[in-house]
């Protein structure tokens, strides 16, 4: 087949859109059962078994359509956070989220502040619908430079987004930064923070951006969160947003707002209001996260703060020189500038230090 034929048949974005760096991370998701996967930040302490329950009860309704409005699990996220079930938007995933943002918001020509590095499915859906994306570099302690993202600013911004914590460096914002940097933006831009790693969290005065959603704030806020994270639901594809009702209204108008499937709905209800097992996992994963940090600081490497579930740090090796070098022992990172590590189950990040004593010794 032609590929000129097919390529002049694309959107005019699609055209032009530069390889996605994300995709380029992920070749494959299949991994061997000898191989340890510490590079796709996923949670392996596993879901609730309330959750587990819900989940395999859901099978014998899976013949049957979901409930196209989410209405349970709107009420389940609504309840939770002191919300009002009509500023819940549900999604098949916090990426099917982000999607929606294109389809509805974006126009050839907008532009998508964002810093950089940060989470790459922001990049790309700027360029999936000819918006220009505008990194903005992160400061010298590898967080979000919001006065730069602030000066940033041009009458063509249509979105900015805060990634907090953020992916790929786990780094923080202190909370009233952020709000007093959001209430200063213009109400003609839609201000998105995503927090998929929020439920990590333990730096002190920290609080969810939601807070201006129960408060009332009249700007276009979106604020993101996951059920693929510390609710280890990655493989069930359930994300949410929480704004004004006016907002997720507009929401409604993508073909994404039916597709959170009769599993996602029931197991993902029965997580949040597992809120002890949540609060287990938290607490475990924060013991493993303060135990890698000290050994890979032990080891010589450099370690920038995280987060979340994941480090990032730099070893006296080039990134990718230590992942092939890992591979060759099943495991498995992530390469950026720096190296990232998932966290894993105590035994998982033992094996993963181990290997890394081998490697720099």
């Amino acid at each position: 087949m032609n590929t000129e034929t097919i390529t002049a048949m694309l959107r005019d974005a699609m055209k032009i859109k530069p390889a996605s760096n994300r995709a380029s991370r992920q070749k494959s998701s299949n991994t061997p059962p000898e191989v340890l996967r510490l590079n796709y930040n996923e949670s392996h302490f596993g879901m609730s078994p309330k959750a587990m329950e819900a989940l395999i009860e859901s099978a014998k309704k899976t013949h049957t359509y979901p409930d196209w409005f989410a209405i349970d699990l709107k009420e389940a996220i609504g309840e939770y956070f002191g919300v009002d079930k009509n500023c819940v938007v549900p999604t098949a995933g916090s990426s099917a989220l982000i999607d929606m943002l294109g389809e509805i918001f974006i126009n050839p020509g907008d532009e998508v502040i964002f810093g950089d590095p940060t989470f790459e499915a922001f990049r790309d859906v700027a360029n999936d619908f000819g918006a220009t994306p505008v990194p903005v570099p992160l400061d010298e302690d590898y967080k979000f430079d919001l006065d730069a993202m602030y000066d940033a600013i041009t009458d063509k911004t249509k979105i900015i987004v805060i990634c907090n914590p953020n992916n790929p460096t786990g780094t923080f914002v202190d909370s009233a930064k952020v709000e007093a940097f959001i209430r200063k933006v213009p109400e003609n831009i839609l201000v998105v923070v995503d927090e998929a790693y929020f439920d990590y969290v333990d730096s002190e005065g920290a609080y969810s951006m939601i807070k201006l959603i129960q408060e009332g704030y009249d700007k276009p806020l979106l604020v993101m969160r996951t059920f693929s994270k510390i609710h280890a639901m990655a493989g069930v594809r359930v994300g949410y947003g929480i704004t004004q009702p006016d907002v997720a209204d507009m929401f409604g108008k993508s073909s994404h707002a039916w597709n959170v499937s009769v599993a996602g709905q029931y197991t993902a209800a029965a997580s949040l209001r597992d809120t002890e097992y949540i609060a287990k996992v938290r607490e475990l994963a924060i013991a493993e996260r303060n135990y890698v940090e000290t050994e890979l600081a032990n080891l010589g490497c450099t370690v920038v703060p995280s987060q979340t579930s994941f480090i990032y740090f730099k070893s006296s090796m080039e990134p990718k020189d230590l992942t092939a070098a890992l591979k060759e022992k099943n495991i498995h990172i992530g390469t950026f500038e720096f190296s990232r590590v998932s966290l894993g189950t105590h035994d998982m990040n033992v094996r993963f230090i181990n290997a890394m004593k081998e490697i720099l010794a």
